[in-house]
C-alpha cells in the first residue's frame, strides 16, 4: 500500500483553520482502503498559545483513518524531520499551503530532489489572500521564481481559477492536477420553507475580512422584510468582528443577527436544517466546505462569484452573483416570497447538484491517480 506523508500546520482536534483541515480529513477518510496517510502537524490550534487537548507530543497516534504526529516548536527542525522521513519512507509528500516555513518551504528545500512532492496551495495565490502581509509574500514569490524553487513540483489545485492564480504567480510550473477538494457528505433534509413571512439565513465561516460579512450586514440593514441571520464560525479577526458588531447594533427591528462562534458539526447540521438559505459574500474561496455541505443538506445557496460553484441557477440549487447589493437583495426577496412548492424544487435541486458535481465518489479515482503515478 502506498504511503503518503502529509504536512499541515493545523490538524484535528484543531479546528480554527477551517477548510484545509476538513479537506485533508475527508481525503484520508475516502482513500483509507487504498493508501496509508501519515500526517505531521503542529501541537496548537490557529492563534492559540495552548497545546491541543488529548494529544501526545512527538508520538504517532491514530486519528480517524490516519496516523498523526504533533510537533511543538522545538521539534520543528531538520533533525526531527529527517527522522520522520527515514521512519515512514513515504512514496509521496503532500504539502498544504506555500508560506509556512517548516510545513512547506523547509520540506520542499530538503526533499524535492529525493521524494515526489505534491503541493496544494489552498487558495493562497488568490488576490485577497496575497494582499494580507503583501510585502513579505511578494518578496517570497520573487525569490522562488528567481531560483526556480518549485522545479519538478506537482501542483494540486481545486479548480480552473486556482490554476490561473498559480500561473499568475509562479513562473515555472511543471506538473498540475485539477481535482476538487472532498466534501463531508451530510444527511439530506427534505425541507419546507421555515416561516411564511420570515427569511432565515445562515453562514458558516471564519469571521475575517476575506469572508466579507460586512457586505451582508449592510445589505440586510436596507431590507424591509423580516429576516434572521445566523453566523456560525470562529472569530479569527477581533478588530473586524468589532466593526461588524457596530453594524449589528444599528440594525432595524425586523432584522435579527446572531454570531454563535464555532459549533460542533452535529449542531451545525441542525442549524442548516433550520435555515431557508445559505449565504456567502466571500472575496476569495477556492472551494467552500460550508457551501458544499449546505448543498448536500438540501439548503440552497446564494454566493458571490469569488466562490467556484457555477451552474447553480440551472440546477435550482441557488445563485452565484457578483458582489452587487441590488442583485443580492433581489434574490433575497425572491426566496422570501417563494411558495413551498417552488422551495421544494430548490431543496431537491441543491442535493441533486451535490450528487452530480461534488460527491466524493466522483473524484476518488483522480485522487488515487494523484498519489499513485
Amino acid at each position: 500500500m502506498k504511503k503518503v506523508l502529509v504536512f499541515i500546520d493545523w490538524y484535528l482536534p484543531a479546528y480554527k483553520a477551517g477548510g484545509p483541515i476538513s479537506s485533508v480529513c475527508n481525503m484520508t477518510e475516502l482513500l483509507s482502503d487504498d493508501m496509508s496517510f501519515f500526517i505531521v502537524t503542529g501541537n496548537k490550534d490557529l492563534n492559540s498559545n495552548q497545546p491541543l487537548r488529548g494529544i501526545e507530543n512527538k508520538t504517532w497516534q491514530k486519528v480517524k483513518n490516519a496516523h498523526v504526529i504533533y510537533l511543538d516548536k522545538k521539534s520543528q527542525n531538520l533533525k526531527f524531520l529527517k527522522k520522520i522521513v527515514d521512519e515512514i519512507q513515504p512514496d509521496k509528500i503532500y504539502l498544504n499551503g506555500i508560506f509556512s516555513s517548516f510545513f512547506s518551504i523547509f520540506i520542499c528545500y530538503f526533499f524535492k530532489n529525493k521524494i515526489k512532492i505534491i503541493i496544494n496551495p489552498r487558495g493562497m495565490f488568490g488576490p485577497k489572500a496575497l494582499s494580507i502581509k503583501s510585502l513579505k509574500k511578494s518578496i517570497f514569490i520573487k525569490l522562488v521564481n528567481f531560483f526556480s524553487f518549485y522545479k519538478g513540483i506537482h501542483w494540486h489545485v481545486s479548480n480552473e481559477n486556482e490554476l490561473k492564480e498559480l500561473y499568475n504567480n509562479i513562473k515555472r510550473v511543471d506538473n498540475t492536477s485539477i481535482i476538487p477538494n472532498l466534501p463531508r457528505d451530510i444527511t439530506f433534509f427534505k425541507k419546507v420553507k421555515q416561516k411564511e413571512n420570515e427569511l432565515k439565513l445562515v453562514s458558516v465561516c471564519r469571521v475575517n475580512e476575506i469572508k466579507n460579512l460586512e457586505f451582508i450586514l449592510k445589505l440586510l440593514k436596507d431590507l424591509s422584510i423580516k429576516c434572521s441571520y445566523k453566523v456560525i464560525g470562529f472569530i479569527e479577526d477581533e478588530n473586524y468582528y468589532n466593526k461588524l458588531k457596530l453594524l449589528v447594533e444599528s440594525m432595524p427591528e425586523n432584522i435579527n443577527i446572531e454570531f454563535t462562534g464555532l459549533l460542533p458539526k452535529i449542531t451545525i447540521d441542525s442549524e442548516l436544517k433550520k435555515a431557508d438559505l445559505f449565504i456567502s459574500s466571500s472575496l476569495n474561496e477556492n472551494y467552500g466546505h460550508s457551501i458544499v455541505e449546505s448543498l448536500a443538506a438540501g439548503v440552497p445557496v446564494l454566493i458571490s462569484d469569488h466562490c467556484p460553484w457555477m451552474g447553480l441557477e440551472d440546477s435550482n440549487a441557488g445563485f452565484r452573483l457578483p458582489l452587487d447589493r441590488n442583485k443580492f437583495k433581489e434574490k433575497l426577496l425572491f426566496f422570501h416570497t417563494m411558495t413551498e412548492l417552488v422551495y421544494s424544487k430548490y431543496n431537491l435541486g441543491s442535493r441533486s447538484y451535490f450528487d452530480k458535481f461534488i460527491s466524493s465518489e466522483i473524484h476518488k479515482n483522480n485522487y488515487i491517480n494523484l498519489f499513485s503515478n
